[in-house]
């Protein structure tokens, strides 16, 4: 009756040692600046280089010259096997006017977006396709004639 009690202990304290590598992993990447620092921005009165001093360097800014900036932050979580899954993201947009003042800010979180479908067929370059022998003789006979110059 002993060793079954023994037996039973052991699986018990094996299944709570193995229960911790089930909890998923959660990785934050990104910055966006505290609601606090967020509130000291005055649209229509700061600048950028003020909103630069409050909020901090953005993660990236608009393509098309520098009238929006983006802090953007991500939660991932990573669950054993399973492909990681985004559990939250929030963007931060603040949009300037032509003179460099603050115009707006507007956050967004994840449940604003919409998952975009990208094209993963690529684009033939044109050309000959060469053969695997082409590719590795190709430039065996291709002699530059500067190299005999000097001979």
């Amino acid at each position: 009756m002993r060793l079954k009690s023994l037996r039973c202990t052991a699986l018990a304290l094996t299944a709570c040692a193995m229960l911790p590598g089930c909890a998923p992993t959660i990785q934050r990447h990104g910055y966006v600046p505290p609601q606090s620092d967020i509130s000291r921005v005055r649209p229509g009165v700061d600048t950028a280089e003020t909103a630069v001093e409050i909020l901090g360097r953005p993660s990236s800014s608009g393509v098309l010259g520098d009238t929006s900036w983006y802090y953007v932050q991500s939660t991932v979580e990573n669950f054993t096997w399973h492909a990681p899954k985004v559990v939250d993201r929030t963007v931060l947009a603040v949009d300037f006017t032509a003179d460099g003042r603050v115009r707006n800010i507007t956050r967004y979180g994840l449940r604003d977006g919409r998952i975009v479908a990208l094209e993963t067929r690529t684009t033939d370059t044109g050309g000959r396709k060469m053969g695997v022998l082409e590719q590795l003789f190709g430039n065996l006979l291709n002699l530059d004639a500067a190299q005999f110059e000097d001979q």
